[in-house]
């Protein structure tokens, strides 16, 4: 600690002495030292870049280099000495180079430095207000702040973490929510309702946030509170008495309330003062002694309702797959919608008429989050909105300086629904504080009062089931909820009322992809939408019926994020997917410039409608589903049945799953089942130990379950897979893979090992087949057609297998053909070997063995795929430089058509 206090004292010495302050002649002398002085041995050695390229994916951005990227850390912008950065322009700038970059590099935080100045922002919670300031000469005792430099994993300490401050704030109102609820549930709400109580906490929370945006006088507020404290007043009398003030149409003249102006709102249509009591009054007092004005309203809605949320509303909330979105990735929503949308019109007009048309059409521009919650999507948006505004009016000034232009856009603008009426309430109360911080913070030359009435605006509906307005963009965070979770979760009525709605979408699907087809319709033909859903919404059923259904319906997805670790409480991956009806000039992929997006959020061909091919169906299969833990047994207890009965062998096999696959070496099974596969409870009952033991354990479990099929054959498993059976029994082996896995390599299997459902089973012995399936080309195919589950791809034989084109050889046709085949069964065979050697010999299973050497050129599993890969290329006839998924794809509806017509087609089974 000493030594880099030192380290830290001599930079600024050395700063002061030597640096004049020029941002193209000394930046990188002044961050290399800056870098030794935190312990590395320069910006280059620890593994940072200067010079960072990024693309701008906005029609009329040009290509940007960020001064200096450090992956997962830090972005440095440098300017010049005495340059103000808080100027506007720096941060914008940041804040797209920042988004831009890719998910697995995006840096922690961003940073801006004029030699004398560090301004640190945390782009993803905190983007318009640094979490700290530090002067040079402050480096060495603020170097808590600099934490990330280290590489430490101690939490930064900023001064100014609003984030914090939000969640403090937020947690004591949800104190005193929590008190007057008990309270009144103790008195039998004599005094008061809940939504009184709501309502009442709700009308504190505006007024401590009037406060510190200076719309009340002079701390009326928490001098209010405190009268109440020190001279035993009462709070019925003197808060009741300040919200009726500022519910009085003019401005208060005299008394303890002089010139309280009028707000309106809808907030204070409705007074309910409350009588709190001195540890209600103590909790409110340091509720207001916060600086309100560096409290966030984008999250404070979210916590706060999180806060006074009792168990069962937490449940509920659960139940319905709500999800708290965090303000980086609102921003990914709303700036490609709607900021960047705006900002290319606006930088495109080339006269003063075209910009007075434009001011006048984002004026009556709508936004509308349908499932709004408490309000950050529309909190957000109408800052960035307003933002553009002014930057508008900036140029209208220029043009026309003999008429002054005023701000037109308010939170009139701005609709939402939820079906959670306090998250309503507070959304409301959110946008209507975001009109004051965004006069505030752009010094606009408008009145923040009276403040808009926004019953009308934001509703407590469902979705689903309401008309929408017609807004001109939509945006926000359906709730998730798998598709097998929604009757669990929200009850069979709600959910046959969804599927009567819904009646082309078939299948069960995620939650949320009902908003993404709802929103599609609702758009016209110049709407926009952004919405954030799990990562499934581009893989199978899910994509079926939201994103595809937005392909075939006009839309373009123009700017999307694949999949990514979510922000906010919920132990899931998102998405984020943003569309027009208009064909975009450019589009944006997880942040990097691409020619397309299809929809399954990828830049390469769409080979999701690929068509499932006959020749190779009936080989591709999913293991048993056993639906019940008590089904597997260890070595132990098989031992000790056979001993009491040598036919309970005939129940007992080695089952092989997807951990034995990749953990294992050779992927041999680690455990037993009991498996009665079809037979009658009068034939299960006579294996007694086997029986007894799946009674015991597995029936009180089937006894819950809503299929009357699985409930009343509580011995069998839940799905016994017989065409799988009989495939594999005809052949002397079989290969098998994990559904969900970051390699799915497929290994043989013993035909009397019974693979469960969590594994994708292909039923031949050719290691030509093993080969082709092995390969980069095959690789390649599963990416594009496959779904994610965090970093893990998932196999189905349905779409991964049954889809892909073999290559057409048949080796009756020619001896070069038969060599060619052989080579790659050959190939294959010696790859095998390898790895079942290297396996054994280390005691490594699969997964393992590809982490280490897969991308490793010098390694002998390298050098084995790149001798099958090339193999596989020339059996097709491809060539590296080919777009080989244009070419699977071409050659599936090729061999597609030759079916429809009769003609023989090879397949897994054919060679």
């Amino acid at each position: 600690m000493a030594d880099r206090i030192e380290n830290l004292s001599d930079f600024v010495a050395f700063v002061t002495g030597k640096i004049k302050g020029s941002e193209k002649s000394e930046a990188q002398t002044f961050l290399d030292r800056f870098f030794q002085a935190f312990g590395h041995g320069g910006v280059l050695e620890s593994g940072a870049r200067y010079e960072e390229v990024i693309k701008n994916s906005s029609k009329t951005g040009k290509t940007g280099f960020a001064d200096l990227v450090w992956d997962g850390r830090i972005l440095i912008e440098m300017k010049s000495r005495g340059v103000n950065l808080r100027d506007r322009q720096i941060w914008e700038q940041a804040g797209r180079y920042y988004l831009r970059l890719k998910k697995e590099n995006r840096p922690r935080y961003v940073m801006f430095c004029n030699f004398d100045e560090f301004h640190i922002y945390d782009f993803d919670n905190q983007s318009d207000e640094p979490v700290d300031i530090i002067h040079l000469e402050e480096l060495p005792r603020c170097e808590s702040a600099f934490s990330f430099m280290r590489g430490s994993k101690t939490t930064p300490l900023f001064r100014n973490n609003q984030t914090v401050i939000t969640e403090k704030a937020a947690r004591r109102l949800g104190d005193l929510y929590n008190a007057l609820l008990v309270r009144g549930r103790d008195r039998k709400w004599r005094e008061y309702s809940e939504l009184q109580a709501q309502r009442f906490v709700l009308q504190c929370v505006l007024a401590m946030f009037a406060e510190d945006l200076d719309l009340l006088p002079d701390n009326l507020f928490t001098r209010c509170v405190k009268d109440c404290i020190d001279n035993k007043l009462s709070s019925f009398d003197v808060l009741g008495g300040l919200f009726q003030a500022m519910n009085t149409m003019g401005v208060t003249p005299a008394g303890r309330y002089q010139d309280v102006q009028y707000f309106n709102g809808g907030l204070f249509k409705e007074i309910h003062p409350i009588e709190l009591e001195i540890g209600e009054l103590r909790i409110l007092e340091t509720a207001a002694g916060a600086d309100w004005s560096k409290v966030r309203p984008s999250i404070f809605g979210n916590i706060f309702e999180g806060a006074f949320q009792s168990d069962e509303g937490k449940k509920k909330r659960h139940a319905h797959g709500i999800h708290f979105t965090s303000e980086g990735d609102i921003k990914r929503i709303v700036l490609p919608t709607i900021a960047d949308y705006w900002r290319d019109r606006i930088n495109a007009a080339n006269s003063l008429t075209e910009l007075q048309a434009l001011h006048q059409e984002l004026s009556e521009y709508k936004i509308l989050d349908p499932a709004c919650g408490s309000g950050n999507f529309l909190y957000v948006a109408y800052q960035e909105l307003k933002s553009v505004e002014f930057d508008l009016l900036q140029r209208l000034q220029g043009l026309d300086p003999s008429r002054e232009y005023m701000s037109l856009v308010t939170p009139q603008q701005f609709f939402g629904m939820d079906i959670n009426s306090f998250a309503v309430e507070l959304a409301k109360v959110t946008l209507m504080i975001g009109r004051g911080v965004a006069i505030r913070k752009l010094n606009l030359p408008e009145s923040s009062l009276p403040l808009d009435t926004l019953d009308q605006n934001i509703v407590c509906k469902d979705a689903l089931f309401t008309d929408w307005v017609k807004a001109d963009a939509i945006i926000g965070n359906p709730p998730f909820l798998g598709g097998k979770r929604m009757r669990l979760n929200l009850g069979d009525d709600y959910i046959d009322r969804v599927f009567a709605k819904f009646p082309d979408v078939k299948d069960s699907v995620d939650f949320c992809s009902y908003w993404f087809r709802i929103a599609h319709d609702n758009l016209d033909e110049k709407g926009r939408a952004g919405l954030v859903a799990t990562n499934s919404i581009s893989q199978g059923k899910s994509r079926v019926a939201s994103l595809d259904y937005i392909a075939q319906n006009g839309g373009y997805i123009h700017d999307a994020v694949s999949t990514q670790e979510w922000s906010g409480e919920a132990s899931v991956h998102v998405s984020i997917a943003n569309w027009c009806k208009i064909q975009p000039n450019v589009y944006s992929l997880d942040g990097q410039e691409v020619s397309r997006i299809n929809t399954s959020l990828q830049a390469e061909i769409d080979v999701t409608h690929a068509v499932r091919l006959k020749a190779n169906l009936n080989i591709g299969f999913q293991g048993i589903i056993p639906l019940g833990k008590g089904f597997y047994i260890d070595f132990t207890q098989v031992e000790e049945w056979i001993k009491v009965d040598h036919r309970n062998k005939e129940v007992l096999k080695l089952t092989i799953s997807a951990g034995d696959l990749t953990d294992v070496p050779n992927g041999s099974p680690s455990r037993w089942i009991i498996d009665f596969n079809n037979m009658s409870l009068e034939d299960a009952i006579t294996y007694k130990s086997p029986f007894k033991h799946i009674k015991d354990t597995v029936k009180p479990e089937r006894d819950k379950n809503r299929r009357d099929v699985r409930r009343l054959n509580w011995w069998k498993y839940g799905e016994i897979a017989p065409k799988m059976r009989k495939e594999i029994s005809q052949n002397m082996t079989y290969f098998i893979a994990p559904s969900h896995s970051k390699w799915f390599i497929f290994l043989p299997a013993k035909t009397d090992w019974l693979p469960n459902n969590s594994t994708t089973i292909i039923a031949s012995d050719d290691f030509y087949v093993l080969g082709i399936l092995t390969s980069k080309v095959h690789r390649q195919w599963v990416k594009a057609q496959s779904s994610t589950l965090e970093d893990r791809t998932r196999y189905t034989h349905n779409t991964c297998f049954e889809t892909f084109p073999f290559p057409q050889l048949d080796p009756k046709t020619s001896t070069k053909t038969k060599q060619t085949i052989e080579k790659i069964r050959a190939a294959m065979q010696e790859l095998h070997q390898y790895r079942s050697q290297q396996m054994e010999s280390k005691q490594w299973g699969i997964t393992k063995l590809y982490n280490e050497y897969f991308h490793e050129p010098a390694s002998q599993l390298y050098k084995l795929h790149a001798k099958l890969d090339k193999l596989v290329l020339q059996a097709y006839g491809f060539s590296e430089d080919d777009d080989i998924l244009s070419k699977l794809l071409e050659l599936n509806l090729q061999l597609a058509e030759r079916e429809k017509q009769g003609l023989p087609v090879i397949g897994a089974k054919s060679v």
